[in-house]
């Protein structure tokens, strides 16, 4: 095989999911391992040459503007189809339609996939109960026409990479067979985060960071109310957009004692810079790409089992605390402010784990599983 096709179904900008395969595509190229990563489009900054984009200059700017929803990600699995439907091996993404997994099997590939998050299911059973526990409506659209069509693109992958422990878990719990299973993580890219060791900002009280949308999937109720009750000398800094049913019903965010809310930057390693804990109760998670980030700025971090990905070994470079509980967030919360020592002694341990997950090691491991299960996946390698 002279390459391994990999197909994703949103603009590639490397930011949010789209940096994951970006990450391992360029990695893997590095190494010899030959890739082609199809998409529907590139932003103008970004050229590979592993990477195509389907639609481009005026044909981009016509089927985004006057087509349908769905047309830049149908038109792209033709392509798809078209220049890659003999491979033996396909590696496919998110948000694709389920035509394509069936045409590849029909053809006989081997079909990876990636799970970005838990099994729908899952996550839609998560999120009733959050709305249940802490009385938030909240739009869940995870309908059971997604979940049927998520669980026959399941049943006709032959492996499915888990980017954290949490992610196989659901994937076991709803009957996808363990032996298609591949664990695995996501990572952080040194070279977005040149500062990541440079020594801490020294603040006159500790800086607690948040990064995320602020929604209820993301545990943002629990937060608040566990800053609110442990009432700390201490700052909480929010960084990410606001949902609706926090804007509604969470007045602590906006009345809540010494929290600040940055709606967007262009620089968050600056933040990374200025927090002495990270706090991340989400509820749901695929692999969390901020905890990685954070740890690897030495960090120490606050996080659900969610939130951990499969970086955070609660007691040795992090603390993982249950999802529902607010006297335990708000006791380690205090734990955290009050005890230099300790969070110093998690941050260095955050920073030596947090090597272990750049996106380079993260591509040679996931390689090695690949090979493992099917050793002719890449009989030829790049010529350098």
């Amino acid at each position: 095989m002279s390459h391994l096709p990999v197909l994703f179904g949103y603009p590639a900008s490397d930011l949010g999911n789209s940096h994951v395969p970006l990450s391992l595509c360029k990695y893997w190229h590095e190494s010899g391992k030959a890739v082609k990563l199809i998409v529907p489009s590139t932003e103008y900054y970004i050229n590979y040459p592993w990477l195509i984009p389907v639609m481009s200059n005026i044909k981009k700017r016509l089927v985004y503007r006057f087509g349908s929803s769905q047309q830049p990600r149908n038109i792209t699995e033709q392509f798809f189809l078209k220049t890659e439907g003999d491979a033996p091996y396909v590696y496919l993404w998110a948000a694709l339609s389920p035509e394509i997994f069936e045409a590849f099997h029909r053809r006989g590939s081997k079909i990876i996939i990636e799970r970005i998050n838990c099994h729908r299911r899952t996550s839609r059973n998560i999120l009733q109960r959050a709305s249940e526990q802490w009385n938030i409506e909240v739009e869940n659209t995870i309908t059971e026409q997604a979940i049927a069509e998520e669980e026959r693109k399941l049943a006709l992958a032959d492996s499915v990479f888990c980017p954290s422990p949490m992610v196989r878990h659901s994937m076991a719990d709803n009957g996808v067979f363990e032996n298609k299973l591949l664990s695995t993580s996501y990572g952080w890219a040194p070279e977005r985060f040149p500062h990541a060791n440079s020594p801490a900002t020294v603040k006159p009280k500790p800086v607690f960071f948040f990064a995320g949308t602020l929604c209820l999937r993301k545990g943002v109720p629990l937060l608040l109310e566990a800053w609110n009750r442990a009432n700390l000398n201490a700052e909480l800094v929010l960084c990410g957009s606001i949902s609706p049913e926090i804007q509604d019903h969470c007045p602590l965010l906006h009345k809540g004692k010494n929290i600040t809310h940055v709606a967007y930057t262009k620089d968050i390693g600056q933040l990374y810079r200025s927090a002495d804990i990270f706090v991340f109760p989400s509820l749901e998670e695929g692999g969390p790409m901020v905890t990685y980030e954070a740890m690897a700025h030495g960090i120490p971090p606050l996080v659900t089992a969610m939130g951990g990905g499969a970086i955070v070994q609660n007691g040795l470079n992090g603390i993982v605390l249950p999802d529902m509980n607010i006297d335990a967030w708000a006791q380690a919360m205090t734990l955290m402010a009050e005890n230099h020592i300790k969070r110093s002694e998690l941050g260095q341990c955050a920073r030596e784990r947090a090597q272990q997950f750049t996106w380079r090691r993260v591509a040679a491991q996931r390689a090695t599983l690949l090979e493992q299960r099917y050793p002719s996946i890449w009989n030829k390698t790049v010529q350098q």
